[in-house]
């Protein structure tokens, strides 16, 4: 499980998620033989956990068989694919956590974890400290922000505060491996800070006051336990200090922290999902059906801070993602089980002595701080199964336990070895049929990217039997087909009309599945512009901008596509509105000015050449 935060796929186009479910998903299957080989009954998750996870999945279900696109909602979007495969992994992890942390065996698993966390931790810090020199180990863009082996800097940051909670407490006490621990500990604080995040810098305070917290008032009952109660509250005092000093030390996470657009972008883009949830209240747009809807939402303000073409896949909240996602009826379950989950938390840590409720206190700060970070962020193959994982061995109760008070027969039946035996080899189907879809899915990345490398190099033909290949190795996922469309959009847009041609056709594939794609739809509009046929260009572009009237780049291809109507008045119209909308774009403005050289307007068209050398030229740091 802790290996799973350093899994990518080398040369791929998204190197992370899948890897990471691949590891996971070994990782359980380890799990389920390494309760039978020990021969001893691990820890279970309490029923409330398990009626209401259940209980959200069927909402999830059905919210997601009535959505505009209901096979993709259940199979899961690129790039996260939290469809029934994911979200059954994260569910796993949560399982796996309560059999292997919980139980008698559950202090050594503790312990075998804790070093296996801040053993992960060291590499993990390495390579965060050599992207924060402006190096990239792992390759990718030097303009852009790095994320380490979790390919995105929010969730580097929240692995660096889960790594940090955990084994914050228990470092602290003494043992052969305590240094270890509090090597980890601190790499799991560099990387949260280096990541300049602000959710993790938000996630790190809660985890500070929760192990303050928790380390002062269950700890006075016993004069053994007094020492390290004050110790942990004079470690989070220090840790605070700590924290600020280092924050206004490094300058990526000082200039992350006072940098307000993204803060700004953040509230719009909560606004703006609030009026979508308002409009689909019982079952929001289904799991995976935000990207689709929301470019429906964007305001001007939306398209001129951000240029509105690229819509994003989530709201950036745990609260709004489960609204979004399956309604209020989801919203309010996820807000039960929080409350649930703190609840029984306390309750654990209040019966625990000694070691054991350090190791549920550092466990305990690490689900607030995931929780916290979410709060402006979304959930993820690379953060969730570590959290859920942490969070099962948290709510973990013994089997005998649990047995107290009325036991029913179901549940007496349970626990005989035939129906131990039973559950076994269904875990193991689930495994297998798990690793049969995941496997796959990452090898195709490979051939994804270099398919668009190769569109991107004008090899159109063999960009499409890479993207064939990478289908072939994921057909459920319509994703594949979209990324392919705009893989070939690019040098259609420049005239290449086998380009063209290829973007219409996989355009075609992903619209039959997510026929609300803005995405797709605009990919087609760009092929058909480029391979001849303006007017069923023209008119999807009219359809889409109905249902998306602040995106710029659909103004910009029916300005295109006005003028190879003959309706120059509406070509110059929809282009003055895409730079309305995209003023940090160049691209209206070079349109414009070959529009307006073609019409004689040899004045306008110099203006409009100005303002996009303007636009294009390299910016001052």
């Amino acid at each position: 499980m802790a290996g799973s935060l350093l899994a990518f796929l080398p040369g791929g186009l998204f190197r992370f998620a899948w890897a990471k479910m691949i590891v996971v998903l070994l990782a359980v299957g380890a799990g389920l033989l390494a309760g039978r080989a020990k021969g001893k009954a691990g820890g279970r998750l309490p029923r409330s956990t398990v009626v209401l996870l259940g209980t959200g999945s069927a909402v999830l279900l059905l919210a997601a068989l009535l959505s505009p696109s209901p096979a993709a909602a259940l199979l899961g979007r690129w790039p996260r694919y939290e469809g029934v495969v994911v979200l059954a992994v994260y569910a796993a992890a949560l399982v796996l956590g309560a059999k292997l942390l919980g139980g008698p065996a559950g202090t050594s698993g503790w312990q075998v974890f804790h070093r296996a966390l801040a053993v992960v931790a060291l590499p993990l810090a390495v390579i965060c400290l050599q992207e924060s020199a402006g190096l990239r180990p792992l390759d990718g863009a030097a303009d852009l922000r790095p994320g380490a082996t979790l390919g995105n800097a929010s969730d580097q940051g929240l692995v660096g505060v889960m790594i940090a909670a955990v084994l914050a407490l228990p470092s602290l006490q003494r043992g052969r491996s305590s240094w270890l621990l509090r090597t980890g500990s601190a790499a799991g604080l560099l990387i949260a800070v280096l990541s300049g995040s602000r959710a993790a810098l938000l996630a790190l305070l809660a985890v500070i006051l929760v192990s303050a917290l928790g380390a002062f008032l269950t700890g006075g009952r016993r004069q053994r336990a007094n020492k390290p109660t004050w110790k942990g509250a004079a470690a989070a005092a220090g840790s605070l200090a700590g924290l600020a000093l280092l924050v206004f030390l490094i300058p990526g996470a000082r200039d992350r922290l006072f940098y307000g657009d993204t803060v700004t972008g953040r509230w719009l883009l909560w606004q703006q999902t609030a009026e979508m949830a308002q409009e689909h209240p019982w079952f929001g747009v289904g799991p995976s059906g935000f990207v689709d809807t929301f470019p429906g939402y964007q305001t001007q303000q939306w398209a001129v801070q951000t240029g509105g073409d690229f819509p994003p896949d989530s709201p950036h909240s745990w609260l709004l993602q489960a609204l979004l996602a399956g309604g209020i009826p989801l919203l309010l379950l996820a807000l039960l089980l929080a409350v649930s989950t703190i609840r029984t938390a306390v309750v654990r840590i209040r019966a625990a002595d000694g070691t054991r409720r350090t190791t549920l206190i550092g466990a305990l700060a690490a689900v607030v701080g995931y929780g916290v970070g979410l709060l402006t962020g979304f959930t993820s193959p690379g953060t969730t199964p570590l959290a859920a994982f942490i969070c099962g061995g948290l709510l973990a109760t013994t089997i005998a336990a649990s047995k107290e008070g009325r036991t029913s027969r179901l549940r007496e039946w349970s626990t005989t070895p035939p129906a131990r035996t039973a559950a076994a080899a269904a875990g193991a189907l689930a495994v297998v049929g798990g690793l049969v879809l995941a496997v796959p899915a990452a090898a195709a990345e490979w051939p994804m990217a270099a398919g668009v490398d190769a569109a991107r190099s004008g090899d159109i033909a063999g960009a499409q039997r890479h993207f064939q290949a990478a289908h072939a190795l994921r057909p459920w996922d319509s994703d594949t087909a979209l990324l392919a469309a705009q893989a070939f959009a690019g040098p259609a847009a420049e005239g290449d009309p086998a380009a063209a041609e290829r973007a219409v056709e996989w355009a075609k594939v992903s619209l039959a599945r997510t026929p609300e794609s803005v995405e797709a739809g605009l990919a087609l509009s760009i092929g058909y512009i480029n391979s001849g046929d303006v007017p069923a260009a023209k008119e999807r572009l009219d359809e889409l901008i109905i249902r998306a009237p602040y995106t710029s780049q659909l103004y910009v291809q029916r300005g295109i596509a006005a003028f190879g109507l003959g309706q120059p008045e509406q070509s110059i119209a929809d282009l003055q509105t895409a730079a309305a909308q995209s003023p940090e774009s160049p691209v209206p403005w070079q349109v414009l000015a070959r529009v307006y050289q073609r019409v004689g307007q040899d004045g306008n068209a110099a203006m409009a050449q100005e303002q996009a050398d303007r636009l294009a030229a390299p910016q001052p740091d």
